[in-house]
């Protein structure tokens, strides 16, 4: 053997201990090691303690996916995964910074590609396919996407910004929603080798030791993303469970365990068995008594967090601890060799199941589980295993970095290629819709035709494709113009129309009432207004009855107002029920808008279907769109309409109602589809489409109260934007 053949060879065999030390993602290593591993007392190796404590974070996901409502925090498994993997990556790299003085950033990602990027590129695969043919068209659409958006480990923030949406409150989860966890670690494990190269050059200059530096700055790191976590949490929750940065500290708890190995190695037996059984406990109790009402991540977090850490310090000590030897039983070595696997697979396989088969039950679920546990093992002995340990890819990190490049390329072309197959909302597309009902257009007075029937449409091409319902919503949404939740601040950038109008309208309330933005807004065109948005999630325009943000800032809109000036006309609308004491909230705020001089119209809820995801029902039914309506008894009115009405007359302000434009008079069953419009998006929102064929019927409403300057005749079913 040549001098270069041994030093290729002892290169290659130094890759494959790293491939060997490295998994930060929750599969095992051989059983050799495993058991190699138990009689060591070194901190850094694999240990069977943390295979046991990853098929204990596998199974608490796994449990709680499949719908076993005794475990309702198995969520927290996650976080488990997470202090582990910080654990482990930080170890290999802490060793390889004492025998190099460096980190190779090649070799790092190179490992990664060949230990992540076999069972993730497969499983991203069988879901962008199977997916297509599987799942709603509402899913589908956003499917490609989801395949790119997780080949890239972006996926995480792709669904924080959906949460974000009140859209969410019926989207089914996307089939790889469960990426967003190895997401996180991977952005953490692009900065955090970095950290590591910059902290050994500054120690360089500065004479301070490496090591010290290096945990100094995880140790601000990992403050600053826990302050950031429960402050973030209780301001935005919907957000804060998706992002990378509420989740870092948790990575930086494990990451900081790594750094004080040797010390830990020292503690008496009695510590060991007491740390060990803590943590156990506090993993217990998160499992059962945490729920999905509990802010995460906030500071509850702390709980599995530290129990995982715990479990891991005491393991550094000693290997014969109660809690090391149950976790190092072979049961618990087969499921944590085969956690990463089980992770990737179970969740797409629930949700095509749900969406194959609506009605299954928790006991079917359960089945699917196993089926994952199955697909995991096969993955690992045929596909993650060959090519993470194969000698050709290990002996250069070049070729480990072209196979992750190929992989990558692989499945975001999947991803594209669904993305673009699937059909693309048409916002500009000519409707019908309402004015499909207007029995004389030439009349002044428009009446609901006497034959409704005739024009409710019950099968053929429709707009918008039902698919595609989810996203057919107010163009206000991206200019993120409808405050969230816990946010109770004015938004004066939110303006549309003529930005120096004759005169203003604003639009208060709730998603109900912007909901109307497209009909307000052209008609805030055509009578040279501008228009004014605030609009906020889930909130009536109140000062009593709602959620403390929603009364701040019904307050601060009204403050506002005396600031800038009240607008002209101000339109209010909501979606929530009658209440007495935010009727009463919302007839205080509006009395005091209505001082100012606006005029204030009130307009009712929309007509309110006993389903919340009526496209779904036109999908499924596409020669028989009659069976997704529901009885005209009991959803004409709208489930807001009767605080509205109560509103209005108290202010003294006028009543628009125009449901008989969406539940026509005479029908026993109000449909879903209306002049080859579909009504209905989320719940009880009415589609963009739709209610730009309602523009008319508003702008004669307001034009028969005399605050257009547009004459009730000049208003016409030809001016639908």
């Amino acid at each position: 053997m040549t001098a270069r053949q041994e030093a290729a060879a002892a290169s290659s065999g130094a890759r494959d201990a790293r491939d060997q030390d490295e998994d930060g993602s929750g599969v095992a290593r051989s059983s050799e090691e495993v058991a190699a591993a138990k009689t060591s007392r070194s901190g850094t190796a694999l240990r069977g303690d943390i295979e046991g404590l990853r098929a204990i974070a596998v199974g608490t996901v796994l449990i709680y996916h499949v719908g076993i409502t005794q475990m309702p925090g198995g969520f927290v498994g996650v976080d488990i995964f997470f202090v582990i993997s910080g654990f482990l990556i930080t170890s290999l790299l802490l060793r390889e910074t004492i025998k190099t003085g460096t980190v190779s950033i090649a070799d790092f990602y190179a490992r990664r590609a060949r230990r992540l990027l076999p069972a993730a590129s497969v499983v991203l695969l069988f879901t962008g396919v199977a997916g297509w043919f599987v799942l709603p068209g509402a899913e589908r659409a956003t499917l490609g996407a989801d395949v790119i958006a997780a080949t890239f480990y972006v996926i995480n923030w792709a669904l924080a910004l959906r949460s974000v949406d009140y859209l969410a409150e019926d989207a089914a989860p996307s089939a790889l929603q469960h990426y967003w966890s190895l997401s996180v670690e991977e952005q953490y494990y692009v900065v955090w080798p970095l950290l590591i190269i910059l902290g050994l050059v500054l120690a360089r200059r500065t004479r301070i030791s490496p090591k010290k530096l290096l945990f100094g700055i995880l140790g601000v790191v990992a403050l600053a993303s826990l302050v950031y976590s429960v402050v973030h949490t209780v301001n935005d929750p919907a957000t804060a469970y998706f992002y990378t940065t509420t989740r870092v500290w948790e990575l930086a708890v494990g990451a900081l365990l790594a750094f004080v190995v040797v010390r830990l190695r020292h503690l008496p037996r009695g510590a060991a068995e007491a740390l060990a059984a803590l943590g156990l406990v506090m993993i217990g109790y998160a499992a059962f008594f945490i729920t999905e009402s509990t802010p995460w991540p906030g500071s509850m977090a702390l709980v599995p967090t530290l129990g995982a850490a715990a479990i891991i310090a005491a393991g550094c000590a000693r290997q014969d601890t109660v809690v090391a030897r149950g976790l190092s039983l072979r049961p618990m070595q087969w499921i944590g060799g085969l956690s990463y696997a089980i992770y990737l697979w179970h969740w797409p396989l629930i949700i095509l199941a749900q969406a194959a088969w609506p009605e299954i039950r928790v006991r079917h679920l359960v089945l699917v589980g196993l089926g994952s546990i199955v697909l995991a093992w096969l993955t690992k002995h045929l596909v993650e295993d060959p090519i993470r340990f194969n000698p050709a890819l290990s002996a250069k990190a070049s070729r480990g970095l072209a196979f992750g490049g190929a992989s990558m390329a692989v499945t975001a072309a999947l991803g594209l290629v669904l993305h673009l197959a699937a059909p693309q909302l048409d916002e500009d597309a000519e409707v019908t819709g309402a004015t499909a009902l207007v029995a004389d257009q030439q009349s002044e007075d428009w009446q609901v035709t006497s034959d409704p029937a005739s024009v409710v449409t019950t099968s053929g091409e429709i707009t918008p494709d039902p698919g595609l319902a989810t996203q057919d919503v107010p163009l206000y949404y991206d200019d993120d113009c409808q405050i969230q939740p816990d946010d109770a601040q004015v938004d004066p950038s939110c303006t549309y129309g003529v930005e120096d109008g004759e005169q203003t309208i604003a639009m208060l309330g709730d998603s109900k009432m912007g909901q109307w933005f497209p009909a307000v807004e052209s008609i805030a065109q055509r009578e040279q207004w501008r228009l004014d948005l605030y609009l906020k999630s889930a909130c009536s325009f109140s000062y009593d009855g709602v959620k403390d943000d929603c009364a701040e800032f019904g307050r601060n809109v009204v403050s506002h107002f005396e600031e800038v000036g009240a607008p002209d006309v101000v339109i209010v609308s909501q979606g929530s029920p009658e209440s007495e004491t935010r009727t009463a909230g919302m007839v205080e705020a509006l009395s005091a808008v209505k001082e100012m001089g606006s005029e204030v119209v009130v307009l009712a809820d929309n007509s309110t279907p006993t389903e919340s995801k009526v496209y779904e029902c036109v999908e499924e039914n596409p020669d028989d769109y009659g069976a997704c309506g529901y009885p005209a008894g009991e959803g004409r009115e709208g489930r807001g309409t009767p605080a509205l009405e109560a509103v209005a007359e108290e202010v003294g302000a006028p009543f628009v109602d125009l449901n008989e434009w969406i539940c026509p008079p005479g029908l026993e069953q109000c449909p879903a589809v209306i002049g080859e419009t579909l009504i209905y998006r989320q719940g009880s929102h009415v589609t963009a489409s739709y209610v730009r064929s309602m523009t008319p019927m508003l702008h004669r409403a307001l034009a028969e109260q005399g605050l257009t300057s547009t004459e009730v005749s000049q208003i016409s079913v030809s001016d639908v934007p």
